[in-house]
C-alpha cells in the first residue's frame, strides 16, 4: 500500500522549493524534547533533557561518551518508550508514538555500525527503504532510488552488493536508506568514525550538501573538526543532561564543556 506522502517532489526526498513571501516556514521547533527522563531501574540515563531543531538547521551534539547521545537519538527516533517527559514533531506530541510511526512522519536515522541488507545490491538497499518507508511503489520508487543514490555518490555502485563495498560507501548507504524514507529531520550518529581523514572530506560534502537542500540535520560526532563544518549550533551532554549549547565556538570555550568533553579543569 503506498501511503501518502503531500511533501513528496521530483527534485529529491527533503528537498522543498523556495515558498515565497507570503509563505514563510513556522519559525517554531521542527523537533522539540522537553523534561526527557530515561531510566534503566536505578540507572538514569537521561535526566530532565530539553533539546530542539528547527527546521532547515543543522545540530551538533556532542560529549564524552556515556553522556545519554545515543539514548537521546533512541528517545527522539521512538526505539523505546522514555520514563517522562514530552517530544514534539511539527507542534504534534508524538512521545506515545512507535518508531515506525515517526519514521513515516518524516524522522530518520542512521546508526553508528551500518547494518544493511549485505546480500542485496545497494540498489535494492535505498529500494527498500523507498518502498517500506518513502511511500513510493513502483516506478516512483525506482525512479526516487536512482536519485537518492546519484544524490550520495553512490550511483556508480548501484549494482554492487552491499557486502563488497568500503566502510565510507557503507557509511553514504546508511545515510542513503535514512534519505529514501523522505525524511524532514536525519539524525546521523557518529556517522564519521572510522574513516580517513580524505574520506571524511567526502562525506562532509555530503552532509553539507543535505543541509542546503533544507533538510533538517541532528549530528552526534567525536570529530569535532568534521562537525564544525556543517552545524551552527552545538549542544553539548554530559552525565544524561545538557550541559551548554548555542554558538559552536562560544559551547566549545565553556569551562563546563571543556571540564565534561574535553577533560580540563574549569577556570
Amino acid at each position: 500500500m503506498t501511503i501518502p506522502r503531500p511533501d513528496i517532489r521530483p527534485d529529491g526526498p527533503g528537498h522543498s522549493p523556495d515558498p515565497g513571501p507570503d509563505h514563510s516556514p513556522d519559525p517554531g521547533p521542527l523537533l522539540c524534547a522537553a523534561g526527557v527522563v530515561k531510566r534503566y531501574g536505578s540507572l538514569t540515563v537521561l535526566d530532565d533533557v530539553g533539546f530542539h531543531a528547527g527546521a532547515g538547521e543543522a545540530v551538533g551534539i556532542v560529549g564524552p561518551n556515556g553522556a545519554g547521545k545515543t539514548t537521546l537519538f533512541g528517545a527522539l527516533a521512538g526505539s523505546f518508550p522514555i520514563t517522562g517527559g514530552q517530544i514534539r514533531f511539527d507542534g504534534t506530541d508524538i512521545t506515545m508514538a512507535p518508531a515506525r510511526a515517526r519514521n513515516i512522519m518524516g524522522i530518520a536515522r542512521t546508526y553508528q555500525v551500518p547494518h544493511p541488507f549485505h546480500g542485496m545490491t545497494l540498489f535494492e538497499n535505498v529500494l527498500v527503504a523507498a518502498r517500506a518507508g518513502g511511500g513510493w511503489d513502483g516506478q516512483a520508487a525506482i525512479d526516487a532510488t536512482g536519485d537518492i543514490l546519484r544524490r550520495t555518490g553512490l550511483l556508480p555502485l548501484a549494482n554492487t552488493p552491499a557486502a563488497a563495498v568500503g566502510l565510507l560507501d557503507l557509511k553514504r548507504l546508511e545515510v542513503a536508506r535514512a534519505l529514501a524514507t523522505n525524511p524532514r529531520v536525519i539524525l546521523l550518529d557518529e556517522i564519521g568514525g572510522g574513516l580517513t581523514e580524505g574520506e571524511l572530506i567526502q562525506l562532509i560534502d555530503l552532509i553539507g550538501g543535505l543541509r542546503a537542500s533544507g533538510l533538517t540535520i541532528v549530528w552526534i560526532e567525536h570529530i569535532l573538526h568534521a562537525l564544525l563544518k556543517v552545524v551552527t549550533r552545538l549542544v553539548c551532554m554530559a552525565e544524561g543532561r545538557v550541559v551548554a549549547e548555542g554558538d559552536p565556538e562560544a559551547v566549545m570555550a565553556d569551562p563546563t564543556v571543556r571540564s565534561a568533553y574535553l577533560g580540563t579543569d574549569p577556570e
